[in-house]
Protein backbone atom coordinates (compact mmCIF):
# COMPACT_ATOMS: atom_id res chain seq x y z
CA UNK A 1 0.00 0.00 0.00
CA UNK A 2 1.53 3.71 -1.01
CA UNK A 3 0.22 7.09 -0.08
CA UNK A 4 -1.80 7.11 -3.56
CA UNK A 5 -3.78 4.14 -1.97
CA UNK A 6 -5.44 6.32 0.87
CA UNK A 7 -8.60 7.49 -0.06
CA UNK A 8 -9.50 10.40 2.47
CA UNK A 9 -12.92 11.38 2.86
CA UNK A 10 -13.66 15.19 3.17
CA UNK A 11 -11.93 16.39 6.16
CA UNK A 12 -10.56 13.37 7.25
CA UNK A 13 -6.59 13.06 8.53
CA UNK A 14 -4.76 10.33 7.42
CA UNK A 15 -4.87 9.36 11.31
CA UNK A 16 -8.31 9.27 11.49
CA UNK A 17 -7.97 6.76 8.19
CA UNK A 18 -5.38 4.66 9.45
CA UNK A 19 -7.08 4.64 12.73
CA UNK A 20 -10.55 3.60 11.68
CA UNK A 21 -8.54 1.04 8.81
CA UNK A 22 -7.07 -0.31 11.65
CA UNK A 23 -10.23 -0.74 13.74
CA UNK A 24 -11.99 -2.52 10.90
CA UNK A 25 -8.68 -4.84 10.88
CA UNK A 26 -9.45 -6.01 14.31
CA UNK A 27 -13.43 -6.26 14.31
CA UNK A 28 -13.15 -8.51 11.39
CA UNK A 29 -10.59 -10.54 13.04
CA UNK A 30 -7.78 -10.41 10.93
CA UNK A 31 -6.15 -9.29 13.97
CA UNK A 32 -6.87 -12.09 16.97
CA UNK A 33 -7.07 -10.41 20.68
CA UNK A 34 -3.44 -11.18 22.16
CA UNK A 35 -1.92 -11.07 18.64
CA UNK A 36 0.87 -8.65 17.73
CA UNK A 37 0.41 -5.63 15.31
CA UNK A 38 2.93 -4.82 12.94
CA UNK A 39 5.49 -2.47 14.26
CA UNK A 40 5.20 1.25 13.43
CA UNK A 41 7.61 1.35 11.67
CA UNK A 42 6.54 -1.28 9.18
CA UNK A 43 3.11 0.12 9.10
CA UNK A 44 4.47 3.77 7.82
CA UNK A 45 6.29 1.79 5.16
CA UNK A 46 3.40 -0.35 3.94
CA UNK A 47 0.78 2.92 4.31
CA UNK A 48 3.59 5.26 2.84
CA UNK A 49 2.85 7.19 6.28
CA UNK A 50 5.31 9.03 8.02
CA UNK A 51 5.91 7.38 11.30
CA UNK A 52 4.45 9.89 13.85
CA UNK A 53 1.07 9.45 11.94
CA UNK A 54 1.14 5.84 12.93
CA UNK A 55 2.45 6.41 16.26
CA UNK A 56 -0.30 9.26 16.77
CA UNK A 57 -3.02 6.57 15.27
CA UNK A 58 -1.72 3.71 17.44
CA UNK A 59 -1.58 5.76 20.54
CA UNK A 60 -5.39 6.82 19.91
CA UNK A 61 -6.14 2.74 19.74
CA UNK A 62 -4.86 2.29 23.10
CA UNK A 63 -6.87 5.22 24.19
CA UNK A 64 -10.02 3.80 22.71
CA UNK A 65 -9.24 0.08 24.22
CA UNK A 66 -8.24 -1.61 20.85
CA UNK A 67 -4.52 -1.79 21.23
CA UNK A 68 -1.78 -2.28 24.27
CA UNK A 69 1.43 -1.54 24.18
CA UNK A 70 4.23 -3.09 25.64
CA UNK A 71 7.48 -1.63 26.38
CA UNK A 72 9.93 -2.73 24.12
CA UNK A 73 8.00 -5.24 22.32
CA UNK A 74 5.12 -3.47 20.60
CA UNK A 75 1.18 -3.26 20.09
CA UNK A 76 -1.21 -5.76 20.59
CA UNK A 77 -4.16 -6.47 19.99
CA UNK A 78 -6.53 -6.09 23.19
CA UNK A 79 -9.31 -8.79 24.44
CA UNK A 80 -12.66 -6.41 24.10
CA UNK A 81 -15.87 -7.34 25.83
CA UNK A 82 -18.59 -6.40 23.84
CA UNK A 83 -21.28 -4.97 25.80
CA UNK A 84 -24.93 -4.96 24.61
CA UNK A 85 -26.96 -1.70 23.89
CA UNK A 86 -28.51 -0.63 26.87
CA UNK A 87 -32.22 -1.67 26.57
CA UNK A 88 -34.68 1.38 25.63
CA UNK A 89 -37.31 1.89 27.98
CA UNK A 90 -40.16 0.45 27.46
CA UNK A 91 -42.81 2.93 26.52
CA UNK A 92 -46.08 1.23 28.19
CA UNK A 93 -43.71 1.15 32.12
CA UNK A 94 -44.00 4.82 32.22
CA UNK A 95 -47.09 6.57 33.34
CA UNK A 96 -48.31 9.45 31.14
CA UNK A 97 -48.28 11.94 34.24
CA UNK A 98 -47.40 15.95 34.57
CA UNK A 99 -43.40 15.28 34.14
CA UNK A 100 -44.07 12.00 31.05
CA UNK A 101 -42.67 14.38 28.34
CA UNK A 102 -39.22 15.00 30.71
CA UNK A 103 -38.80 11.32 31.71
CA UNK A 104 -39.62 9.31 28.76
CA UNK A 105 -39.39 11.67 25.73
CA UNK A 106 -36.32 13.02 26.50
CA UNK A 107 -34.61 10.05 28.38
CA UNK A 108 -35.85 7.87 25.09
CA UNK A 109 -33.92 7.96 22.41
CA UNK A 110 -34.68 4.67 20.47
CA UNK A 111 -38.77 4.47 20.08
CA UNK A 112 -40.52 2.86 17.43
CA UNK A 113 -42.62 6.35 16.26
CA UNK A 114 -41.54 9.45 17.68
CA UNK A 115 -44.83 11.62 17.11
CA UNK A 116 -44.80 13.18 20.49
CA UNK A 117 -41.39 14.21 20.91
CA UNK A 118 -40.13 18.00 20.06
CA UNK A 119 -37.22 17.56 17.63
CA UNK A 120 -36.08 16.93 14.18
CA UNK A 121 -34.84 13.65 13.35
CA UNK A 122 -30.76 13.32 12.98
CA UNK A 123 -30.81 13.02 8.92
CA UNK A 124 -32.78 16.25 8.67
CA UNK A 125 -29.50 18.06 10.04
CA UNK A 126 -26.25 18.72 8.01
CA UNK A 127 -23.92 15.84 9.33
CA UNK A 128 -21.72 16.93 6.94
CA UNK A 129 -21.10 20.45 8.44
CA UNK A 130 -21.27 19.27 11.72
CA UNK A 131 -18.21 17.32 10.96
CA UNK A 132 -15.99 19.53 9.38
CA UNK A 133 -16.32 22.04 12.07
CA UNK A 134 -15.68 19.87 14.73
CA UNK A 135 -12.26 18.89 13.27
CA UNK A 136 -11.51 22.51 12.08
CA UNK A 137 -11.94 23.62 16.07
CA UNK A 138 -9.97 20.35 16.56
CA UNK A 139 -6.92 21.51 14.41
CA UNK A 140 -7.43 25.28 16.30
CA UNK A 141 -7.12 23.71 19.73
CA UNK A 142 -10.17 23.67 21.49
CA UNK A 143 -9.16 23.30 25.10
CA UNK A 144 -8.94 26.87 26.35
CA UNK A 145 -7.50 27.91 30.06
CA UNK A 146 -10.42 30.32 31.19
CA UNK A 147 -14.23 29.91 31.92
CA UNK A 148 -15.36 32.09 28.64
CA UNK A 149 -17.10 35.26 29.03
CA UNK A 150 -20.17 35.74 31.60
CA UNK A 151 -22.63 36.99 28.84
CA UNK A 152 -21.25 34.41 26.18
CA UNK A 153 -18.21 33.75 23.69
CA UNK A 154 -18.19 37.04 21.69
CA UNK A 155 -17.76 36.61 18.24
CA UNK A 156 -21.21 34.53 18.62
CA UNK A 157 -22.93 37.77 20.11
CA UNK A 158 -21.63 39.99 17.22
CA UNK A 159 -23.01 37.36 14.63
CA UNK A 160 -26.44 37.32 16.73
CA UNK A 161 -26.56 41.14 16.74
CA UNK A 162 -26.11 40.98 13.05
CA UNK A 163 -28.68 38.62 12.26
CA UNK A 164 -30.88 39.99 14.48
CA UNK A 165 -30.96 43.35 13.33
CA UNK A 166 -31.66 41.58 9.96
CA UNK A 167 -35.08 40.90 11.51
CA UNK A 168 -35.55 44.53 12.77
CA UNK A 169 -34.76 43.68 16.17
CA UNK A 170 -32.24 46.81 17.65
CA UNK A 171 -29.79 45.04 19.52
CA UNK A 172 -25.62 44.90 19.90
CA UNK A 173 -23.54 42.04 21.42
CA UNK A 174 -23.96 43.70 24.62
CA UNK A 175 -27.64 43.15 24.82
CA UNK A 176 -27.02 38.96 24.08
CA UNK A 177 -26.63 36.86 27.46
CA UNK A 178 -26.15 33.19 26.01
CA UNK A 179 -27.53 30.13 27.83
CA UNK A 180 -27.62 26.59 27.38
CA UNK A 181 -30.66 26.11 25.39
CA UNK A 182 -33.99 28.16 25.39
CA UNK A 183 -35.21 26.09 28.33
CA UNK A 184 -32.60 27.34 30.44
CA UNK A 185 -33.24 31.25 29.09
CA UNK A 186 -36.64 30.95 29.98
CA UNK A 187 -35.74 29.49 34.19
CA UNK A 188 -33.53 32.49 33.99
CA UNK A 189 -35.46 34.93 32.69
CA UNK A 190 -38.22 33.80 35.21
CA UNK A 191 -36.26 33.81 38.03
CA UNK A 192 -34.86 37.75 36.94
CA UNK A 193 -38.08 39.41 36.27
CA UNK A 194 -40.36 37.66 39.37
CA UNK A 195 -39.86 35.97 42.58
CA UNK A 196 -41.58 32.45 44.02
CA UNK A 197 -45.93 33.48 44.26
CA UNK A 198 -45.49 36.08 41.60
CA UNK A 199 -48.18 35.83 38.93
CA UNK A 200 -46.91 34.81 35.26
CA UNK A 201 -49.43 34.55 32.62
CA UNK A 202 -48.48 31.65 29.77
CA UNK A 203 -50.20 30.49 26.98
CA UNK A 204 -52.72 28.07 26.87
CA UNK A 205 -52.28 25.06 25.57
CA UNK A 206 -48.08 26.57 25.74
CA UNK A 207 -44.74 24.80 25.97
CA UNK A 208 -44.55 22.01 28.44
CA UNK A 209 -41.10 22.36 29.77
CA UNK A 210 -41.78 25.81 30.48
CA UNK A 211 -45.07 24.70 32.39
CA UNK A 212 -43.51 22.40 34.56
CA UNK A 213 -40.08 24.78 35.08
CA UNK A 214 -41.91 27.67 35.99
CA UNK A 215 -44.67 25.35 38.59
CA UNK A 216 -41.43 23.77 40.17
CA UNK A 217 -40.15 27.54 40.82
CA UNK A 218 -43.28 28.48 42.90
CA UNK A 219 -44.76 31.00 40.51
CA UNK A 220 -48.57 31.38 40.20
CA UNK A 221 -49.26 30.64 36.57
CA UNK A 222 -52.44 32.04 34.91
CA UNK A 223 -53.00 30.38 31.21
CA UNK A 224 -54.11 32.78 28.15
CA UNK A 225 -57.08 30.85 25.85
CA UNK A 226 -54.87 30.49 22.68
CA UNK A 227 -56.94 30.44 18.73
CA UNK A 228 -55.74 30.16 15.59
CA UNK A 229 -54.78 33.67 15.22
CA UNK A 230 -52.37 34.01 18.57
CA UNK A 231 -53.91 34.56 22.12
CA UNK A 232 -57.12 35.54 22.97
CA UNK A 233 -56.91 39.48 22.89
CA UNK A 234 -60.19 39.97 25.17
CA UNK A 235 -59.65 37.16 27.19
CA UNK A 236 -55.55 38.21 27.97
CA UNK A 237 -56.76 42.06 28.88
CA UNK A 238 -59.60 40.75 31.42
CA UNK A 239 -56.84 38.19 33.18
CA UNK A 240 -54.39 41.41 33.13
CA UNK A 241 -57.26 43.63 35.22
CA UNK A 242 -57.70 40.71 37.43
CA UNK A 243 -54.19 39.13 37.89
CA UNK A 244 -51.56 41.99 37.11
CA UNK A 245 -49.24 39.84 36.01
CA UNK A 246 -45.28 40.34 36.26
CA UNK A 247 -44.51 39.03 32.44
CA UNK A 248 -46.25 37.05 29.92
CA UNK A 249 -44.43 34.05 28.55
CA UNK A 250 -45.57 33.61 24.51
CA UNK A 251 -44.63 31.90 21.79
CA UNK A 252 -45.66 34.10 19.30
CA UNK A 253 -44.32 32.34 15.95
CA UNK A 254 -45.30 28.33 15.07
CA UNK A 255 -46.21 27.61 18.09
CA UNK A 256 -45.56 24.68 20.60
CA UNK A 257 -48.07 22.78 20.21
CA UNK A 258 -51.11 23.90 18.49
CA UNK A 259 -48.58 25.11 14.83
CA UNK A 260 -50.41 28.53 15.08
CA UNK A 261 -48.47 32.20 14.96
CA UNK A 262 -49.74 35.32 15.78
CA UNK A 263 -51.44 37.55 13.11
CA UNK A 264 -50.07 41.02 13.11
CA UNK A 265 -53.20 42.72 14.57
CA UNK A 266 -52.99 40.28 17.52
CA UNK A 267 -49.23 41.16 17.31
CA UNK A 268 -49.75 44.99 18.24
CA UNK A 269 -52.75 44.77 20.55
CA UNK A 270 -50.91 42.02 23.18
CA UNK A 271 -47.92 44.99 22.62
CA UNK A 272 -50.58 47.47 23.55
CA UNK A 273 -52.07 45.94 26.63
CA UNK A 274 -48.26 45.78 27.69
CA UNK A 275 -47.77 49.53 27.39
CA UNK A 276 -50.90 49.74 28.92
CA UNK A 277 -50.79 47.04 32.06
CA UNK A 278 -47.05 47.33 32.65
CA UNK A 279 -45.93 43.73 32.64
CA UNK A 280 -42.92 42.32 30.20
CA UNK A 281 -42.87 39.97 27.95
CA UNK A 282 -40.89 37.41 27.47
CA UNK A 283 -40.89 36.35 23.54
CA UNK A 284 -39.95 32.46 23.36
CA UNK A 285 -39.27 32.54 19.28
CA UNK A 286 -37.33 29.65 18.91
CA UNK A 287 -38.60 28.23 15.65
CA UNK A 288 -37.59 31.80 14.18
CA UNK A 289 -35.74 30.37 11.69
CA UNK A 290 -38.07 27.78 10.19
CA UNK A 291 -40.84 30.69 9.77
CA UNK A 292 -41.14 30.87 5.64
CA UNK A 293 -43.01 34.67 5.85
CA UNK A 294 -40.43 36.91 7.38
CA UNK A 295 -42.83 38.12 9.83
CA UNK A 296 -42.07 40.91 12.17
CA UNK A 297 -41.41 39.51 15.48
CA UNK A 298 -42.85 41.44 19.05
CA UNK A 299 -39.43 42.62 19.37
CA UNK A 300 -39.35 43.96 16.16
CA UNK A 301 -42.30 46.15 16.44
CA UNK A 302 -41.59 47.23 20.21
CA UNK A 303 -38.40 47.78 19.78
CA UNK A 304 -36.54 45.53 22.14
CA UNK A 305 -38.60 48.00 24.96
CA UNK A 306 -41.10 45.69 27.04
CA UNK A 307 -39.86 42.75 24.74
CA UNK A 308 -37.15 40.18 25.90
CA UNK A 309 -36.52 37.65 23.14
CA UNK A 310 -35.49 34.21 23.23
CA UNK A 311 -33.82 31.74 20.37
CA UNK A 312 -31.81 29.00 20.04
CA UNK A 313 -30.10 26.61 17.33
CA UNK A 314 -32.15 23.29 18.47
CA UNK A 315 -34.32 23.23 15.53
CA UNK A 316 -31.97 24.38 12.81
CA UNK A 317 -28.32 22.83 14.07
CA UNK A 318 -28.66 20.08 16.66
CA UNK A 319 -30.74 19.72 19.95
CA UNK A 320 -27.67 18.61 21.43
CA UNK A 321 -25.63 21.41 21.06
CA UNK A 322 -27.45 23.08 24.08
CA UNK A 323 -27.11 26.57 22.81
CA UNK A 324 -29.77 29.62 23.18
CA UNK A 325 -30.00 33.46 24.19
CA UNK A 326 -31.48 36.15 25.20
CA UNK A 327 -32.03 39.37 23.66
CA UNK A 328 -33.08 41.81 26.41
CA UNK A 329 -33.48 45.24 27.03
CA UNK A 330 -30.41 47.30 29.18
CA UNK A 331 -31.59 47.45 32.18
CA UNK A 332 -32.53 43.48 32.68
CA UNK A 333 -29.46 42.85 30.75
CA UNK A 334 -26.67 42.84 33.94
CA UNK A 335 -29.90 40.94 36.59
CA UNK A 336 -29.75 37.90 33.86
CA UNK A 337 -25.87 37.93 33.73
CA UNK A 338 -25.71 37.68 37.36
CA UNK A 339 -28.11 35.29 38.05
CA UNK A 340 -26.53 33.69 34.39
CA UNK A 341 -22.68 33.40 37.09
CA UNK A 342 -24.93 32.65 40.43
CA UNK A 343 -26.23 29.86 39.19
CA UNK A 344 -24.04 27.79 36.50
CA UNK A 345 -21.03 30.14 35.92
CA UNK A 346 -20.44 30.44 32.18
CA UNK A 347 -22.14 28.73 29.34
CA UNK A 348 -19.69 26.10 27.31
CA UNK A 349 -17.68 28.06 24.55
CA UNK A 350 -16.71 25.09 22.91
CA UNK A 351 -20.60 24.51 21.85
CA UNK A 352 -20.78 28.55 21.60
CA UNK A 353 -17.58 28.06 18.80
CA UNK A 354 -19.26 25.40 16.94
CA UNK A 355 -22.46 27.19 16.65
CA UNK A 356 -20.70 29.91 15.37
CA UNK A 357 -18.77 27.87 13.02
CA UNK A 358 -22.42 26.35 11.53
CA UNK A 359 -24.32 29.59 11.48
CA UNK A 360 -21.57 31.43 9.35
CA UNK A 361 -21.03 28.18 7.00
CA UNK A 362 -22.33 29.37 3.19
CA UNK A 363 -24.67 25.93 3.32
CA UNK A 364 -26.46 27.32 6.66
CA UNK A 365 -28.79 28.99 5.15
CA UNK A 366 -29.40 26.52 2.18
CA UNK A 367 -29.93 23.80 4.96
CA UNK A 368 -32.46 26.23 6.80
CA UNK A 369 -34.73 26.38 3.51
CA UNK A 370 -34.66 22.73 2.49
CA UNK A 371 -35.86 22.25 6.51
CA UNK A 372 -38.50 24.74 5.85
CA UNK A 373 -39.25 23.02 2.44
CA UNK A 374 -39.65 19.34 4.10
CA UNK A 375 -41.56 20.62 6.89
CA UNK A 376 -44.05 22.48 4.86
CA UNK A 377 -44.49 19.13 2.95
CA UNK A 378 -44.55 17.07 6.11
CA UNK A 379 -47.43 19.36 7.63
CA UNK A 380 -49.54 18.78 4.13
CA UNK A 381 -49.57 15.53 4.20
CA UNK A 382 -49.99 14.57 8.27
CA UNK A 383 -52.58 17.14 8.15
CA UNK A 384 -54.77 15.95 5.36
CA UNK A 385 -54.38 12.07 6.79
CA UNK A 386 -55.79 12.93 9.99
CA UNK A 387 -58.53 15.16 8.35
CA UNK A 388 -59.13 11.65 6.63
CA UNK A 389 -59.05 9.81 9.56
CA UNK A 390 -61.93 12.38 10.84
CA UNK A 391 -59.43 14.42 13.02
CA UNK A 392 -60.30 17.85 13.44
CA UNK A 393 -57.13 20.45 13.63
CA UNK A 394 -56.56 23.12 15.89
CA UNK A 395 -55.35 25.06 12.36
CA UNK A 396 -52.91 23.97 9.58
CA UNK A 397 -49.69 25.62 9.93
CA UNK A 398 -47.69 25.84 7.10
CA UNK A 399 -44.40 25.12 8.73
CA UNK A 400 -42.69 24.58 12.01
CA UNK A 401 -42.38 21.08 13.50
CA UNK A 402 -45.88 21.25 15.40
CA UNK A 403 -49.25 20.20 14.67
CA UNK A 404 -52.19 20.29 17.15
CA UNK A 405 -55.48 17.98 16.42
CA UNK A 406 -58.46 16.21 18.16
CA UNK A 407 -59.65 12.40 17.78
CA UNK A 408 -63.10 11.97 16.29
CA UNK A 409 -66.03 10.09 18.50
CA UNK A 410 -64.78 11.27 22.02
CA UNK A 411 -62.37 9.12 21.84
CA UNK A 412 -59.66 10.21 25.28
CA UNK A 413 -56.32 11.62 24.30
CA UNK A 414 -54.76 10.18 27.40
CA UNK A 415 -56.57 6.95 27.19
CA UNK A 416 -55.00 6.76 23.59
CA UNK A 417 -51.49 7.78 24.14
CA UNK A 418 -51.51 5.14 26.85
CA UNK A 419 -52.64 2.32 24.05
CA UNK A 420 -49.76 3.81 21.77
CA UNK A 421 -47.21 3.11 24.30
CA UNK A 422 -48.06 -0.56 24.21
CA UNK A 423 -46.88 -0.39 20.39
CA UNK A 424 -44.17 2.04 20.53
CA UNK A 425 -45.94 4.68 19.85
CA UNK A 426 -45.12 8.13 21.28
CA UNK A 427 -47.93 10.89 21.48
CA UNK A 428 -48.26 13.93 23.78
CA UNK A 429 -51.43 14.32 24.99
CA UNK A 430 -53.23 18.39 25.00
CA UNK A 431 -52.93 18.17 29.11
CA UNK A 432 -49.51 17.90 28.99
CA UNK A 433 -49.11 21.62 27.54
CA UNK A 434 -51.81 23.13 29.77
CA UNK A 435 -50.91 25.31 32.94
CA UNK A 436 -52.50 22.62 36.25
CA UNK A 437 -52.56 19.64 33.51
CA UNK A 438 -55.86 20.66 32.90
CA UNK A 439 -58.38 18.55 30.85
CA UNK A 440 -57.77 18.92 27.10
CA UNK A 441 -59.47 16.45 24.07
CA UNK A 442 -56.11 17.81 22.05
CA UNK A 443 -52.86 15.61 21.11
CA UNK A 444 -49.95 17.03 19.68
CA UNK A 445 -48.14 15.93 16.78
CA UNK A 446 -44.45 16.24 15.19
CA UNK A 447 -44.80 16.49 11.96
CA UNK A 448 -41.40 14.85 11.32
CA UNK A 449 -41.70 12.03 12.93
CA UNK A 450 -45.69 11.84 12.25
CA UNK A 451 -45.46 10.97 8.66
CA UNK A 452 -45.34 6.99 9.38
CA UNK A 453 -48.09 4.16 8.08
CA UNK A 454 -47.74 2.35 11.47
CA UNK A 455 -49.05 5.90 13.10
CA UNK A 456 -51.84 5.83 10.41
CA UNK A 457 -52.63 1.76 10.87
CA UNK A 458 -52.72 2.32 14.78
CA UNK A 459 -54.84 5.25 14.47
CA UNK A 460 -57.28 4.25 12.35
CA UNK A 461 -57.77 1.05 14.08
CA UNK A 462 -58.23 2.95 17.16
CA UNK A 463 -61.14 4.87 15.76
CA UNK A 464 -62.51 2.02 14.40
CA UNK A 465 -62.69 -0.11 17.57
CA UNK A 466 -64.34 3.09 19.12
CA UNK A 467 -66.79 3.11 16.35
CA UNK A 468 -67.64 -0.34 17.54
Amino acid sequence: MSDKDIKLAPGQTRVEWLVGRLIGAIEQGRYLPGSRVPSIRRTAADAGLSPFTVADAYDRLVTRGYLSARRGAGYYVEARQVTPPPRPAVLDELPIDDSWLLRSVYETRQLGVRAGCGWLPAGWYDDEAQQRALRALARGGIVGDHYGEPKGYGALRAELARQLAERGIPTGPEQLVLTQGASKALDMVACTLARPGDTLLVDDPGYCNLISCLTFRGFKLVGVPWTAQGPDTAALEALLAEHRPRAYFTNPWLHNPTGASYTLPVAHRVLKLAEQHNFWIVEDNVSADLCAERTPSLAALDGLSRVLYIGSFSKTLSPGLRVGFIAAPTEPVERLVRYKMLSGLTTPELNERLALALVSDGRYRRQVERLRQRLAGAQARVGRRLQELGWTLFTQPTGGLFLLARPPRDVDPQALAESAQAEDILLAPGRLFRPHGAASPWLRFNVAYSDDEKLWRFLARSVEQTAD
